[in-house]
């Protein structure tokens, strides 16, 4: 596996994982974990921000290629706007036992912007232009 492959992966595959977990955790009871989850989702989702809108500044393509871009800048900027959120509103009511509107909002967003932007990456692929690989024939 090739690294850009393993990263590109790896930075959809880690934020995913954080908020599924958080998830896991406030629907079993594990109003800590979720809120660890959260925390540590926020400096993720800002790497990923950035390595995204650092890529869109890099190399700049036509309008159709950008769009994706951009828009995939937006959701991760977004997504860790709400992990902020989420996190912020779960720390103080820590200790009570209890999850504020706000924090499971905040939650159903980070899986909602997560899911946006899996379609738009999917689109974004299959809009892409099929690299043609020239056939080798064995004559033998």
């Amino acid at each position: 596996m090739s690294k850009s492959l393993l990263l590109s992966v790896a930075r959809r595959a880690v934020p995913a994982g954080l908020v599924v977990a958080a998830a896991l955790a406030d629907s079993s009871g594990s109003r800590p974990v979720a809120l660890y989850a959260l925390l540590a989702l926020v400096p993720v989702a800002a790497v990923v921000a950035l390595g995204v809108y650092g890529d869109l500044l890099e190399r700049p393509g036509t309008p159709d290629e950008e769009a994706p871009r951009r828009l995939q800048a937006i959701l991760w900027g977004l997504l860790m706007a709400l992990a902020i959120a989420g996190a912020a509103a779960r720390a103080p009511a820590i200790g009570e036992g209890v999850v504020p509107g706000l924090a499971v909002t905040a939650l159903i967003g980070c899986l909602i912007v997560l899911c946006v932007e899996g379609v738009v990456e999917l689109v974004a692929q299959a809009r892409q232009r099929p690299v043609r690989r020239p056939r080798v024939t064995l004559e033998g």
